[in-house]
């Protein structure tokens, strides 16, 4: 740009110059003539004036064959620079799209693997070791080997549930969003970081399942990445709602990090985040300092 704006000053001044030259030296030279004999001065000063006439005629269609080629040339970039960001978003987009078609296919999936194990694995379970302990009753059995084989269906009845929470946890199917949040904040609190959860929100309100099960996972995997990247002594999630949306703050006290550095993280898992968020045509943003902690808000328009 700088080399063009350099061409276009260059070109200008050669030809004003170059017009400002031929008006001094045309000057000079009907000075001269006008010491000749007056007759023969008319016709001289007439083909002097007609010289001069073409050199602006030329000057000028110099200057304008140039600021037409450069018109040309910029448009030509701009319209390479937008079908260049035209093409980049759409990549953007085809990319949002295929996440969002994993994070829902797998949603799927912990749906019908938590439902299998509860209804049908927990089921089996509960029923061999009712079974067991039907015929040790009847039987007045007393042996140590039922007995860890009554432990070992507990303890397998109690992982399988477990696990069926973790996938889709029943707070989160039975009580809704609020009380699901409220109870991963208590979940993830231990001796190294506590989790505050605070809203304004009435612990009643549900709203749509798809809805709420992406908020849930949402929030889990930013509690993951403080648990595990933060260095954090204390984290608080507080849930308003304003103007139809959903607005969730997270903060933490721990060390924080440079935010312009932010995409070349790939261990925070964003970009899921961020497509989910994209999905439901919601924004996130995140302010953070090394060693001051990090702030997130999240705001989603709330499902009608």
């Amino acid at each position: 740009m700088f080399g063009f704006n350099f061409f276009i000053s260059l070109l200008l001044f050669f030809a004003v110059n170059g017009t400002s030259i031929a008006q001094l030296n045309d000057t000079a030279n009907i000075k001269t003539q006008n010491t000749q004999i007056y007759s023969t001065a008319t016709p001289n000063n007439s083909s002097k004036s007609e010289q001069l006439q073409n050199k602006k005629i030329v000057s000028l269609t110099i200057l304008l064959t140039v600021i037409v080629f450069l018109l040309f040339y910029f448009l030509y970039q701009n319209n390479k620079l937008k079908q260049k960001i035209k093409r980049k978003d759409t990549k953007q987009k085809i990319l949002l799209n295929i996440i969002n078609s994993g994070i829902d296919s797998q949603e799927v999936e912990r749906k019908k693997i938590a439902s299998f194990l509860h209804d049908n694995i927990n089921s089996l379970l509960s029923s061999a070791g009712l079974h067991l302990n039907t015929f040790t009753a009847q039987h007045d059995i007393k042996s140590d080997e039922i007995q860890k084989a009554k432990t070992i269906l507990s303890e397998a009845h109690e992982l399988l549930r477990d696990m069926s929470h973790d996938l889709v946890p029943s707070l989160l199917v039975r009580f809704g969003l609020i009380y699901a949040l409220e109870d991963l904040c208590e979940k993830n609190s231990n001796s190294a970081i506590e989790f505050v959860f605070s809203s304004s929100i009435q612990t009643s309100k549900r709203y749509t399942e798809k809805f709420e099960m992406k908020i849930y996972f949402i929030v889990s995997e930013l509690f993951s990445n403080i648990t595990k990247h933060s260095k954090a002594k204390k984290a608080k999630l507080s849930l308003t709602e304003k103007d139809n949306l959903l607005i969730l703050r997270i903060y933490d006290d721990g060390i924080g990090f440079k935010t312009q550095k932010l995409n070349d993280v790939e261990g925070f898992g964003l970009n899921r985040i961020r497509a989910r968020i994209k999905k439901y045509k919601g924004n996130i943003s995140i302010i953070s300092k090394e060693n001051q902690g990090t702030k997130i808000k999240i705001q989603i328009p709330l499902p009608h």
